[in-house]
């Protein structure tokens, strides 16, 4: 059977499945919000980082533009500086050299350097790179080699990041013509000023800014924070760059970046990679950026790389990393959340007012008018808001005040029906009486012999009506009088109703065989008991077998100190044994009846607390009553 629910458990459903869908489709509001406020933050960023990368490129694209307008100059220079060496060798002042050639340089300076044959600054106008090893590096030291070798006749360098100076030099290596020196000067620019007001603009938006400068050989950092600089070496440059490299793997998780990392922690002195080449496949896209968003970590990285107007292939690259703080993103994300979790709040209270407001106009009215409908009253709601219920309640009274009124009519027949049958039956009862009496008297004085016959079938009828008598004026009266119990000797009372039955059963081809145990008593009331008798032979003589007996048997049942009383016949298996003691049952149509019987008997079963039953055995419908009240044997 389909399974039902309560009104309640379904408006619960419903309620329960909008609060669902409406949390799934607020998760799904938040996180479009959350992507669309990060996707702005990040386009806005970037394009900041743009901004600044453009700034600086052309800070670098001039510096570039200074260095090769002096290219011709800075042959001269060198030359000159050959020939100085030449003609001076064991006399050969180098700071007066050094001034000689900046005599008449409006821009830039120059700086003088002898590197010896083991890679080292001897001499140096700028003496900060006295001693200085050149050699260190793998690729600047080959470089240099070539140049001692005279393969290279003269060698013209990137610009490079003086860490002390923190400017920008450009340096061209020509040997001596005794073969002892490589004889190198340094053009020297000077933009920091102008990289550090680039760098104060900028850096109040960020937590942090770096720039770094790339070439072939080196990846320096440009140092705009401090005021104080320190010389640095090949490998201390290396190891402080080494920061950014890690920081920009694991933000890319590229493999070629822990090379160059893993390259600098095995062997600094002998590594030829080209830094320049390495970092311009990582930054393969086309905006030349890579960005990466931690959100726990408060903090979104920018790192963007650029070349300039005037730089050639690898020669020299920016690297621009910027640290922004995200914690405009993350209050902007917050305030959407709790927007959304504010309004997700108050559709929840809506939809609870609005359960509220059903449970109580709609289930409890409901509930409380079918309520009243089992208990069959007048509906008690009041105060109904929805119209179809205010309409169903209203009407539910109309029909109950209608039927309430055709009951009480009915009640009334009833009465007058039953007062009609109790006259009835007081006004059978004399005449009945005297037909009993006569057919005794014409049976015991006639001799005739021939009317015998007619005579019993007389006396049986009488006999039946007698029974069916009894049975209405029982039925009539025990919702009326009170039927109380005495002891009686049920063993004389079924011994009489058997004898009484007698001429009935003769007449209908039947006979009674009894086994009637003696001194059997029992605390009941003798008109019911002799109605269940009654019923029971009468109901046999009905619908047994012609020619064949009943059998009445009344014993002590010693394995449950019980009396047993049953009734067998010979004839069709009952029908339906779940419904024989049901009122107006009958299980032959044909055979007409009061159809009041069994159902009297289970009354009074019922009442004295007597268990009973109907079977079919050996061809028998047998009928077992026992009783268990209190009784004397």
């Amino acid at each position: 059977m389909r399974q039902r629910y309560k009104l309640n458990h379904y408006i619960l459903f419903f309620i329960f499945s909008i609060m669902i869908v409406m949390s799934v489709g607020q998760y799904i509001i938040y996180s479009n919000y959350k992507r669309s406020l990060i996707d702005d933050y990040k386009a806005k960023h970037t394009y900041k980082s743009q901004q600044v990368r453009e700034d600086y490129r052309l800070l670098i694209d001039q510096l570039q533009y200074d260095f090769r307008k002096v290219e011709n100059q800075n042959i001269l220079k060198i030359n000159q500086l050959y020939e100085r060496y030449e003609r001076e060798k064991k006399h050969f002042d180098i700071k007066k050299v050094a001034d000689e050639l900046n005599k008449d340089v409006a821009f830039g300076e120059y700086q003088v350097f002898l590197i010896n044959r083991d890679y080292i600054v001897e001499k140096a106008s700028y003496e900060n790179d006295i001693g200085y090893d050149l050699g260190q590096y793998k690729a600047m030291k080959d470089l240099l080699q070539s140049v001692f070798d005279k393969k290279i006749d003269i060698d013209i360098s990137v610009p490079i990041l003086d860490s002390t100076s923190m400017t920008f030099k450009r340096f061209l290596h020509k040997l001596s013509d005794d073969g002892k020196y490589l004889l190198q000067i340094g053009y020297v620019l000077n933009i920091y000023e102008n990289l550090k007001v680039k760098y104060q603009h900028y850096s109040r938006e960020a937590i942090s800014m770096n720039i770094y400068l790339v070439n072939e050989y080196i990846l320096q950092e440009i140092n705009l924070r401090d005021k104080l600089f320190t010389k640095k070496s090949i490998a201390d440059e290396w190891k402080s760059s080494k920061s950014l490299l890690s920081l920009l793997s694991s933000h890319t998780n590229d493999t070629k970046l822990q090379q160059i990392i893993d390259t600098i922690d095995r062997d600094v002195k002998n590594k030829s990679l080209n830094i320049s080449h390495e970092l311009s496949k990582v930054f393969n896209n086309k905006d030349r950026l890579i960005s990466y968003l931690d959100l726990k970590s408060n903090t979104f990285f920018i790192y963007s790389i650029t070349d300039g107007l005037f730089i050639k292939g690898n020669e020299m690259k920016l690297i621009i990393k910027i640290e922004y703080s995200t914690n405009e993103l993350q209050k902007n994300i917050r305030l959407v959340f709790y927007f959304l979790m504010t309004l997700c709040m108050v559709i929840f209270v809506i939809l609870y007012f609005i359960y509220l407001f059903l449970y109580n106009n709609v289930t409890n009215k409901l509930v409380g008018i079918i309520n009243d409908i089992q208990e069959g009253n007048k509906s008690s709601i009041r105060a109904i808001k929805i119209k179809e219920i205010d309409y169903l309640n209203s009407k539910y009274n109309e029909s109950v005040e209608k039927t309430n009124k055709e009951r009480e009519k009915n009640i009334l027949l009833l009465k007058e029906n039953k007062r009609f049958i109790a006259d009835t039956v007081h006004q059978i009862r004399t005449p009945l009486t005297n037909i009993l009496m006569n057919s005794e008297m014409v049976k015991k004085y006639q001799n005739d012999q021939k009317l015998l016959k007619f005579i019993n079938q007389i006396e049986a009828s009488v006999n039946m009506l007698s029974n069916s008598y009894e049975d209405l004026a029982y039925v009539t009266t025990c919702d009326t009088i009170e039927y109380r119990p005495t002891k009686i000797s049920l063993s004389k009372i079924v011994t009489q109703r058997v004898k009484f039955f007698e001429i009935i059963s003769e007449v209908n081809l039947k006979r009674n065989i009894s086994n009637i145990e003696d001194n059997i008593y029992l605390v009941i009331n003798d008109i019911e008991c002799e109605r269940l008798i009654d019923n029971n032979i009468s109901n046999a003589i009905k619908y047994a077998t012609p020619n064949k007996p009943i059998f009445v048997e009344l014993y002590n049942n010693k394995d449950t100190n019980g009396v047993i009383l049953e009734f067998k016949s010979f004839g069709k298996p009952i029908k339906n044994v779940a419904r024989i003691f049901e009122k107006n049952y009958r299980e032959y149509e044909a055979k007409r009846g009061l159809g009041l019987g069994l159902n009297m008997v289970k009354g009074i079963c019922k009442k004295y607390n007597i268990s009973y039953s109907a079977t079919y055995i050996d061809g028998q419908n047998i009928f077992t009553y026992t009783f268990n009240s209190p009784r004397e044997s």
